[in-house]
């Protein structure tokens, strides 16, 4: 009987553990609104660990002062040079009618340190990426005007 009963422990012991060990990782969303642009940052997290970032910005081409996708695309051009090739982010526009969608995902886990300090992200967190607070990086969005959707 005492065997049974280590064995019971034992395994609820483990199954404790596991379960955890298994927080999921979540996601929170921030937006801002302007006039003619529109930028959503959506953090995934676990714990107060930030993982990931995708910056979505909606850039109306009046803003940028051109009338025409072509136009637009040249001017975008150096943004994409500047986010191309650079390990943990992705980088793409989507040339619409009358606006362009940029995306910036961005591998808080896998992106240099180097380039997290040269590249124009408003969002990253200013502290160790490895363990940037989700906290932190709210209270940094808040103070630039966005809000938790």
């Amino acid at each position: 009987m005492k065997k049974f009963y280590k064995v019971v422990g034992t395994s609820l012991l483990s199954l404790l553990f596991m379960s955890a060990c298994s927080a999921k990782e979540q996601i929170s969303t921030y937006t801002l609104k302007d006039d003619d642009e529109n930028v959503s940052i959506q953090n995934s997290y676990k714990e107060d660990t930030l993982l990931k970032q995708t910056i979505k910005t909606t850039i109306q081409y009046k803003t940028i002062g051109v009338k025409t996708k072509a136009k637009a695309e040249k001017l975008l051009e150096p943004s994409k040079e500047l986010f191309t090739n650079k390990k943990g982010i992705h980088y793409s526009v989507d040339f619409r009618e009358k606006e362009a969608v940029e995306t910036i995902e961005i591998d808080l886990k896998e992106i240099s340190t180097d380039d997290a300090e040269t590249l124009p992200l408003i969002s990253l967190p200013k502290e160790n990426l490895d363990s940037a607070s989700v906290k932190e990086n709210e209270k940094q969005l808040t103070n630039l005007g966005f809000k938790k959707k």
